[in-house]
């Protein structure tokens, strides 16, 4: 007999409640999360921040330290706080491989548990393992923003189109008004 073990790991029904829609963008801090690992969210990031000082938000971008060492990590644990005390809605991503998947979903579910409205941006390719990640930590009903897979690798002008085509998608993904 063989025993075949899945390396998805088992729902559990933790549901904290729905994460609140932002409503009016005008007068908020938006706070985007970025990471070292993806040039094209730095592009994505770099659109959205303009268009939400369009619709009236200002906004503050943050990079985590992912994949420093224990020192650069507990930093950054104490920046992130910081940052989330300073904001009034979180957008963290880029949820595109494995690991920074689990790094965004890490401080979306950070920033869910502060109680800020929050959106999470993954590709479409990381979709299931982001939700698995945030059902883990209570947070099945989590807000995700989509984007096409693979974004890194693309010329510039092209990710910029991209990001300005799919901001309307995460003003929805937010419960957000223009």
């Amino acid at each position: 007999m063989v025993a075949v073990l899945s390396p998805q790991p088992a729902r559990r029904t933790l549901s904290k409640p729905a994460c609140p829609p932002v409503g009016a963008l005008r007068g908020k801090r938006v706070g985007l999360r970025r990471d070292r690992f993806w040039l094209s969210w730095d592009w994505i990031t770099e659109e959205w921040a303009e268009l939400l000082k369009a619709d009236g938000a200002e906004t503050v971008i943050w990079r985590a330290p992912v994949g420093k060492g224990d020192k650069e990590m507990t930093e950054g644990g104490e920046e992130y706080a910081e940052f989330l005390e300073a904001i009034d809605v979180a957008i963290s991503g880029l949820g595109n491989c494995g690991s920074c998947t689990m790094w965004a979903i890490h401080d979306a579910v950070g920033a869910l548990d502060s109680e800020l409205p929050t959106v999470a941006v993954t590709t479409e390719h990381f979709e299931g393992l982001a939700r698995t990640l945030a059902a883990q930590r209570g947070h099945d009903n989590i807000r995700i923003k989509l984007m096409p897979y693979p974004l890194e690798g693309r010329p510039e002008d092209e990710v910029r189109q991209i990001a300005r085509e799919n901001y309307p998608g995460l003003v929805e993904a937010l419960g957000a008004t223009r």
